[in-house]
């Protein structure tokens, strides 16, 4: 398997826990934090008044759901923030931030914008809007989970776009961590939907092979991070994960796919990294 895959010779993700987390100025990233979320809810909130449904994902998802996140030694810090729209609205939302303050990168959204765009606040900080969907090592669309929670997308899409990541870093874990830890399965609005979760993984045999590759990962993450009480609980909701993946119907295209396994690679390397 390549470097790629899984991350050979890097540090293990549990032995660059302490520096990499745990390490964190805690205060100093809870207030940015704080002042980032704000900034983002009124993004959001001029959105919706314009009639363009905007949500939440990535870190800061996180933090606006979970609790763990915001304490340690899961807290860290933040240095921007991701919205989601539906596809076809990338216009509206350009016009809606533009209009808030945020400038755009003129350049880049002609290029990209019908599937990304990218905004600089007025702070300073970038924004990324991301259109219909989640496109990095594997394709997840979130535009049918932007209605199930009111500040981001579906808790469990947001649980998948860090699973998803073939070089998980700690701070991906860590986020990982907390949505486990705080939204228990279920069908509520601060509930991991467990059919959600494991259906697009149903249908893409690489996909749940990252994301099973990753939860195994997450049980060292947490065994290493967290005291003993909430690493077990953690491991349960993990074994829990991933019966519903196993359980749920595969596709054709999946076991086709399957039969062929890691002979050929599975996953996409975003630009950034090639």
């Amino acid at each position: 398997m390549s470097d790629e895959g899984r991350g050979t010779g890097e540090p293990h993700a549990a032995e660059k826990i302490t520096r990499s987390v745990m390490g964190q100025p805690v205060p100093a990233a809870t207030l940015r934090a704080e002042e980032l979320l704000a900034r983002a809810r009124r993004a959001i909130g001029v959105a919706e008044e314009a009639g363009v449904p905007m949500r939440l994902l990535g870190g800061l998802g996180v933090f606006a759901l979970c609790g763990s996140a915001r304490r340690p030694p899961l807290a860290r810090p933040y240095r921007d923030f991701d919205v989601a729209v539906p596809a076809k609205r990338g216009p509206a939302a350009s016009r809606t931030l533009e209009g808030a303050g945020f400038a755009p990168d003129r350049h880049f959204n002609a290029l990209h914008g019908a599937r990304r765009m990218v905004f600089r606040a007025p702070e300073g900080y970038p924004v990324d809007v991301l259109i219909g969907l989640f496109e990095m090592c594997h394709r997840l669309d979130i535009q049918s989970g932007l209605d199930h929670h009111e500040l981001t997308i579906s808790p469990a899409d947001l649980l998948l776009t860090k699973l998803q990541i073939v070089r998980i870093e700690p701070k991906d874990l860590g986020d990982a961590a907390a949505l486990v830890l705080d939204l228990l399965p279920g069908a509520g609005r601060n509930a991991i939907d467990v059919d959600r979760f494991a259906a697009p993984l149903a249908d893409d045999w690489g996909f749940i092979h990252t994301v099973a590759i990753n939860l195994q990962k997450l049980r060292e993450f947490a065994a290493v991070a967290l005291p003993t009480g909430e690493s077990a609980g953690l491991s349960e909701q993990v074994t829990r994960l991933r019966e519903a993946m196993e359980a749920a119907p595969k596709s054709l295209k999946w076991k086709v796919r399957a039969r062929v396994g890691e002979r050929v690679r599975w996953y996409e390397i975003p630009d950034e990294l090639e």
